[in-house]
């Protein structure tokens, strides 16, 4: 059983790393061709790609990690507190 659920996680994560890397090359291709469609003009020579493949990188890399951030999260259980709204109160008694 144990080794269905790493498997599950592991798929998870090679998802998510796949996607992050297809969202960096869109946000990376969305920067750069509406950059060259509004700013640069004919005769000009073309502009640097690299500071729009930077800005894909880390967009790509932020949402891996948020991702993978909310993968581990779901992933702990039978851990409880108020952050995650499973803190094993009774709401009905609360006297406040």
């Amino acid at each position: 059983m144990e080794v269905d659920i790493l498997k599950k996680r592991w798929k998870d994560v090679l998802i998510t790393a796949i996607e992050s890397l297809i969202l960096m090359w869109f946000i990376y291709a969305f920067l750069y061709q509406n950059y060259l469609l509004y700013k640069w003009h004919r005769g000009l020579p073309l502009p640097s790609k690299l500071p729009f493949i930077l800005v894909g990188v880390a967009s790509g890399l932020a949402f891996f990690f948020f991702e993978i951030d909310k993968l581990i999260k779901s992933s702990q259980e039978g851990i409880s507190g108020v952050a995650d709204g499973r803190s094993g109160e009774d709401p009905s008694n609360n006297k406040a």
